[in-house]
């Protein structure tokens, strides 16, 4: 072989290395890519759409139970307003942490509670999801109606006797409901 030719074999091998090492940077970069996108992915949707929560606690009792794994819907609020009835997750600032109660009563509506009942806008709610026999105690709304703004809830939970709720700390404001329950 010629020195030409010699030349030509030694630059084509390592136009070739060359060429290897491109492709292989380039798959290191397309992986490194779809991670941190399937990251960014999995992080807004556990934020924002589903997430999964542990019930610790018994102020739900009868409907959910300590140890329930349930689903909350982040997503579907925006679609459609919260009603009462409703199970929401609440993040509580004061203590860090996130709370299940159930919606008793929405905006521009007064609850109060009279003799161990329940009244929203003077009628008295049927709560079919209690024990029988739940004897709500009225706390520090003795004899008052609670009359909640456009952007407040009054949650209860279904445990009256166990449960901190808007008996305790007044109405929820929805910008502290982090979604729906499903159960």
């Amino acid at each position: 072989m010629n020195l030409e030719g010699q030349i030509e074999a030694a630059n084509a091998g390592k136009f070739d290395r060359v060429r290897l090492w491109r492709q292989e940077t380039r798959q290191g970069h397309i992986l490194l890519c779809v991670a941190l996108w399937s990251m960014i992915a999995f992080l807004f949707i556990h934020r924002f759409v589903l997430s999964a929560v542990v019930i610790d606690g018994r102020s739900m009792l009868p409907t959910l139970f300590p140890g329930e794994q349930c689903i909350v819907n982040g997503w579907l609020p925006y679609f459609r307003d919260y009603r009462r009835g409703d199970l929401v997750v609440i993040r509580d600032e004061v203590r860090g942490e996130l709370m299940v109660k159930r919606i008793i009563g929405v905006p521009n509506e007064r609850v109060r509670i009279q003799n161990g009942k329940v009244y929203v806008n003077g009628e008295q709610l049927l709560e079919p999801y209690l024990s029988e026999g739940t004897y709500t105690d009225a706390r520090e709304l003795v004899g008052t109606a609670f009359k909640l703004s456009k952007n407040q809830y009054f949650v209860l939970g279904d445990n009256r006797g166990l449960s901190e709720d808007s008996r305790f700390y007044g109405a929820v404001d929805r910008a502290h409901l982090v979604g729906l329950l499903s159960h």
